[in-house]
């Protein structure tokens, strides 16, 4: 299912420099994230952020002055995007966009790793998000079917992992997916993939294990997705696949386990843990990716509701109008006039479980509380500037997450410095 973020943002992408862009989306982040710490209390103070923010600034200017050459698989990296502004312009767009909050957010391994590695955690989420939004829009064009989008996303996937899979034919194994209008994402898609290979090499088993196990989740979590176009609906379908999504954990529902699975972004963590100068301790590694599993969901939500109107407008029923049990009202030949305020609510309720789920879940597996405040927080931030969501509906969902955060917050202050069991 299409990544909604940024693909109708109203801040400029198109002609600046990406580096450019990028600082400015993270000033930008940085400004918004503040103003709402200082609004609402989140149990973060707004001075934390400004602190975090300006090492992330920093990172990114250091980087764009040694330019694109310094950075390992950089020419690559530039090529790629400046292929996709041609083929692409809305992908292109996206990817920019996705990019910049990625940056953004996942910093939690990094002040443990070298400069060379900050560098080469930098290139491989961005080739990442790329790469995903290809696929994710190559998949978007119809016509497909499960068997078939699983296969896609395997054979994308799994050389990342995996040694074995040979990628001697992947561009020409590629071009075979490609629909009317698409011819060229093959390239890309193919470099992002063996630039990905390269800069993941040197990840230790547990890293490849965990992102290979993720990655087969991912691949049937999107093939489920075309079930839920119109002209193919079939929640049953969805339904029967999502429910053997993420077996590990029995107490997910269907529909927690595809929002969890359908989204990319819990894996860029683990790219950074497999570049850190020492290893990660196996406890520290569970709970940062049942963390992030927590906030992909979150992401899968708000995402989907900031998009809805433009999926439906598509002929998709996404995760957001599940959640919100929109989906006999969208079978009606009425169109659709927004979410009512109870069903809005019921999507920010489930976001703000995740959030709060996320924060415990780091904190209990001995992270720091003010790292995962801060992601807690900078995910909505992240969304709702980048898919233009309404002021009083960003007010809302902040209204809503922030006494639930600031209690989670003093529950963790307890834990760590008293001893208090969760």
């Amino acid at each position: 299912m299409k990544h909604v973020l940024g693909t109708e943002s109203g801040i400029g992408l198109a002609e600046a420099d990406d580096w450019d862009v990028f600082i400015a989306l993270i000033e930008r982040f940085g400004r918004d994230a503040e103003a709402a710490a200082t609004r609402f209390d989140f149990g973060i103070a707004p001075s934390a952020i400004r602190c975090r923010m300006d090492t992330l600034v920093s990172d990114a200017r250091r980087i764009q002055r040694a330019t694109w050459d310094a950075l390992p698989g950089g020419r690559a990296l530039k090529e790629c995007l400046e292929a996709l502004r041609k083929i692409a312009p809305s992908t292109h767009r996206k990817s920019i966009a996705r990019i910049g909050g990625v940056f953004a957010i996942h910093a939690y391994f990094r002040p443990r790793m070298t400069e060379e590695a900050i560098g080469r955690a930098i290139a491989a989420s961005s080739f990442y998000e790329m790469a995903g939004d290809v696929m994710d829009d190559i998949l978007d064009g119809g016509g497909w079917t499960f068997t078939e989008a699983t296969r896609f996303y395997d054979r994308c996937l799994r050389p990342l992992t995996d040694p074995s899979v040979s990628i001697d034919e992947l561009e020409g194994d590629l071009a075979d997916w490609m629909g009317p209008g698409q011819e060229g994402l093959e390239h890309i898609l193919a470099t992002a993939i063996r630039e990905l290979r390269q800069l993941l090499a040197s990840s230790d088993a547990r890293i490849h294990r965990l992102i290979g196990e993720g990655h087969e989740a991912l691949a049937r979590g999107q093939a489920a997705t075309v079930y839920l176009r119109r002209e193919a609906f079939n929640l049953p379908a969805v339904r029967e696949i999502a429910a053997g999504l993420l077996a590990s954990d029995a107490s997910l529902s269907w529909l927690d386990r595809l929002a969890i699975c359908v989204s990319w972004t819990k894996h860029i963590p683990l790219f950074d843990a497999g570049l850190t100068s020492t290893p990660i301790q196996d406890a520290e590694l569970t709970a940062n990716a049942h963390a992030w599993r927590a906030i992909d969901q979150a992401v899968t939500l708000l995402e989907h509701f900031a998009g809805t109107e433009k999926d439906l407008r598509e002929g998709v029923t996404n995760v957001a109008c599940l959640q919100a049990n929109l989906s006999a009202r969208l079978l009606e030949p009425i169109p659709f006039s927004g979410y009512a305020p109870d069903e809005r609510q019921a999507v920010f309720d489930k976001a703000t479980e995740c959030l709060v789920r996320a924060v415990r879940e780091g904190v209990e597996g001995g992270g720091p509380r003010e790292e995962y405040l801060f992601l807690a927080l900078m995910t909505p931030i992240i969304i709702f500037a980048f898919s233009r969501t309404p002021a009083e509906q960003a007010d809302a969902f902040l209204e809503t997450l922030s006494p639930a955060l600031r209690a989670m917050a003093e529950q963790a202050t307890l834990v760590q410095e008293v001893g208090i069991p969760a």
